[in-house]
């Protein structure tokens, strides 16, 4: 064999080689592409997860404050209202403040267990 011979045959193997190793490296890059996509769409998931359950706290938190304050709101106006009735059978039927009270805590009484079931 020939100095030339030799040398494009150390040439071809070093380029099979050269070849050989790229093909292995890219092969390599494209697995971890693979991971670090599969792991940015986990991430990606877990942060919609985090954003849509903090949106839910915080639409809680304005949500909660409001209803209780609307029930409130009802509260009082039918506190009114009875307070209104019980005031107009006062006047009707000429009863003393202290035969009112005991008037109005039997009737609120019966009514409560008539409202939760209680005989």
């Amino acid at each position: 064999m020939s100095i030339e011979e030799i040398d494009k045959k150390i040439t071809a193997d070093a380029e099979a080689e050269a070849s050989k190793i790229g093909q292995e490296g890219q092969s390599k890059i494209s697995q971890l592409e693979k991971v670090n996509a599969q792991t940015i769409e986990a991430i990606k998931s877990q942060i919609k997860k985090e954003a849509e359950q903090e949106s839910e706290e915080i639409r809680r938190s304005y949500l909660v404050p409001a209803r209780l304050s609307a029930q409130k709101s009802i509260l009082e106006e039918k506190q009114k209202i009875l307070s209104g009735i019980y005031e107009d059978i006062q006047k009707e039927i000429n009863l003393s403040k202290a035969d009112l009270a005991a008037l109005r805590e039997k009737s609120e009484v019966s009514a409560a267990k008539i409202l939760f079931g209680q005989t």
